[in-house]
């Protein structure tokens, strides 16, 4: 719970009569008349990283988080995850509670050299490693950075499940996933590298 939220002088059944909540697409609207409401027009401005806030009884709040309470009757009691990635949209079937942990495996890359989460430029290739548990794992060194890009997903997948953070899968990710299961100890630049493997029998 958030410092405004435990000071928020309105429940979940005031909340419900005040305001409107659309489900399906996450937007409020006021469905009471007071001073400074607008009738029929979405509220909430879009702030970085590019969550909703309302302002509720001279309270700034995170729309996602006010759509949970308005649903579920009770603040949530962790992180709100949203499960397409885009936190603007907080219809009520596209977030989840996860940890802190959870959560921050979620987070893009905002480094501005890295390709993807998880990829680092190295000499003429380029690395891949992964941060779990307090500690840097070490993927493996690639000559291209979809190759990385593939070997980081498919350890992710492993270690965060449903909440790693990965793009759309290619064929060639899902073949290197595929071949990392079968044996993890197999040397990932056999894997990643068209025509290595052949060469090294």
């Amino acid at each position: 719970m958030t410092p405004n939220e435990a000071k928020a002088n309105f429940n979940a059944e005031w909340l419900r009569e005040n305001l409107a909540y659309e489900p399906d697409t996450g937007v409020f609207v006021w469905k009471k008349r007071g001073f400074g409401r607008v009738m029929n027009r979405v509220l909430g401005t879009k702030v970085w990283p590019g969550y909703i806030a309302l302002k509720i009884n001279g309270a700034r709040m995170y729309a996602h988080r006010v759509a949970w309470f308005y649903v579920h009757g009770e603040w949530p009691s962790g992180h709100i995850d949203h499960i397409d990635g885009d936190k603007s949209n907080n219809a009520i079937e596209n977030m989840r509670i996860a940890t802190p942990a959870q959560n921050a495996a979620r987070r893009k890359t905002t480094r501005k050299h890295a390709p993807s989460r998880g990829v680092f430029p190295h000499g003429v290739g380029f690395v891949a490693r992964l941060h779990h548990g307090g500690k840097r794992h070490y993927l493996g060194y690639f000559p291209t950075a979809a190759a990385a890009k593939a070997a980081y997903e498919a350890k992710a997948r492993e270690v965060h499940g449903e909440f790693a953070h990965v793009e759309p899968e290619t064929e060639f990710d899902a073949a290197v996933a595929a071949a990392v299961a079968r044996n993890p100890q197999r040397d990932w630049l056999l894997v990643a590298t068209p025509g290595r493997e052949a060469a090294h029998g």
